[in-house]
């Protein structure tokens, strides 16, 4: 990643287009913080999304000392996400923000523990 990214930097600095498409479809990370997994997909803190309280939702999930989930939707789709602890969400995640599948039917119901988001990609 950092050699791709690099890359493109140097590519952008050198070229006299001002826009040009980063190396990565979607944006994630992966570390461990105080000895807890932590994820950050996509737009995970609505980076670059007006505040449109109409388009613009954001659902979370927590067990205390265990898990935060934080999904992040764009006119019911996905388009980010927080992920502390092991959830297992990780790869689930990153296919409904890479197949856009409309979320907004589940509701509130979309971080439910009963509720298996992978069901909706396969």
């Amino acid at each position: 990643q950092a050699r791709s990214l690099g890359a493109w930097a140097a590519a952008c600095m050198l070229s006299r287009h001002r826009h040009l498409q980063p190396p990565f479809a979607l944006f994630s990370h992966a570390t461990h913080f105080l000895g807890h997994k932590v994820v950050l997909l996509g737009r995970y803190n609505a980076q670059g999304l007006p505040p449109d309280p109409a388009r613009l939702r954001c659902c979370i999930r927590t067990t205390p000392g265990k898990e935060y989930v934080k999904a992040v939707l764009w006119e019911g789709r996905l388009v980010g996400g927080v992920l502390l602890g092991e959830t297992d969400l990780d790869e689930t995640f990153e296919n409904l923000i890479h197949n856009r599948f409309d979320l907004s039917f589940l509701g509130d119901d979309l971080l439910h523990p009963d509720v298996d988001l992978e069901d909706y990609f396969d």
